[in-house]
């Protein structure tokens, strides 16, 4: 069985905290991350959901935020192929024109015009005051290395993410995880989610929408709570 690990808009596998305990993990980036070309045409949830259900044949999946979203789309599209499924920080549905508003200020301004906007959803304010934050610093300069193209391209991406109407299919064993500080997903947000799927866990933790990041030492102990789940 492959865990698949899916990351936020922007981000690359360098987001995942202490990833040797995750033993033989894929570590997805989508197009225009991490090195990756900017797609050819514009991504939408169901080309980001394929390519992702073209890594293997079964899959713990594993997402935050956007990659909670593709995540969610690949239990719904491909429901024989996901095992497990741990969506994080993120609901069934998004504000399309929000998604569509970052877009075009990313397109007009470039990665420095949306910087501080994007690390002010994504963090506490108190994480953001520290003098040496290792995940603010990482965020920081990982977005300003992007295309604002790409980055773009996501955001519009997510534009199309509702899938209110279809959690009834999902089959995988499911833990819908929330940040208690996240202003992007607050915990209502993902409470609404986790009642839309068949005996999905709800848990809650201390952090803000890139919970991975402000609390390194907490993320990895919930992804190895979920994961035992599926190996009883």
């Amino acid at each position: 069985m492959t865990v698949v690990l899916l990351t936020p808009v922007g981000l690359d596998a360098e987001f995942w905290p202490h990833p040797e305990r995750v033993g033989g993990a894929v570590f997805h980036t989508f197009p225009g991350f991490g090195g990756r070309p900017r797609a050819e045409a514009q991504p939408t949830m169901a080309s980001l959901a394929a390519e992702v259900a073209a890594l293997g044949d079964e899959f713990d999946l594993v997402g935050v935020s956007l990659g909670g979203m593709v995540a969610q789309t690949v239990a719904v599209e491909y429901p024989e192929r996901v095992r497990s499924l741990m969506s994080c920080c993120t609901g069934a549905s998004v504000n399309p024109e929000a998604m569509i508003g970052r877009a075009a200020r990313t397109e007009a301004g470039g990665m420095e015009s949306v910087l501080e906007e994007t690390l002010t959803r994504w963090f506490t304010p108190e994480e953001l005051a520290r003098q040496a934050s290792e995940g603010v610093d990482y965020a920081r300069q990982t977005l300003l290395a992007l295309d604002p193209g790409a980055f773009a391209d996501a955001w519009r991406a997510m534009a199309g993410h509702d899938l209110t109407a279809r959690l009834g299919e999902v089959q995988a064993i499911t833990t819908c995880l929330a940040g208690e500080q996240d202003v992007v997903a607050p915990p209502a947000r993902v409470r609404e989610l986790a009642s839309g799927i068949a005996g999905a866990r709800l848990v809650s933790a201390p952090g803000p929408h890139m919970l991975p990041l402000e609390r390194p030492e907490e993320f990895p102990r919930l992804l190895a709570e979920h994961l035992a789940l599926v190996a009883i």
